[in-house]
């Protein structure tokens, strides 16, 4: 018979001791966790909602002049355009806004502005606006366009 001595039982002992500890200390970690999944986002709704009641409603059309360049006595330049506003719908507006948008034609960009407001915009009305000065650049080509707001009725 063969003898073992205890130092090296104990070493062995330890160590399936050890292995068994650490096999009883990781068994938890690989599992799912207990908190629930979060649902997805639903769609994002649009960021602008507008509600309009049911029944008679204004609507707008608007045009306008192709920009009239003029000079100044210091040789600086301005603009004259001029709008017709009609309200083509069967309803009158309150609080209708004109914004009148000089356009540089080379960039796109809005080089001046000139906002009026109109209280009361009976249906079938319509109304011409000129507008003087729109400040630009002399050595510029521009456009003219006109944006059309309004309270619900």
């Amino acid at each position: 018979m063969q003898d073992v001595s205890l130092p090296g039982k104990s070493l062995v002992i330890l160590l399936l001791l050890g292995c068994l500890v650490g096999a009883v200390a990781t068994a938890g970690c690989t599992g799912t966790s207990a908190v629930p999944e979060v649902p997805p986002p639903e769609a994002t709704p649009s960021a602008h909602i507008t509600y309009s009641p049911p029944g008679p409603q204004p609507s707008f059309s608007a045009t306008v002049t192709a920009p009239e360049k003029h000079f100044r006595t210091d040789t600086s330049c301005y603009w004259i355009v001029t709008g017709t506003v009609i309200n083509t719908g069967d309803a009158p507006a309150r609080n209708v806004v004109i914004r009148f948008m000089l356009i540089d034609d080379e960039n796109g960009m809005i080089r001046s502005t000139e906002t009026l407001l109109a209280p009361q915009f009976q249906a079938g009305e319509t109304k011409i606006f000129t507008i003087d000065p729109l400040p630009g650049d002399c050595d510029r080509a521009y456009s003219a366009e006109i944006a059309v707001t309004h309270d619900i009725p």
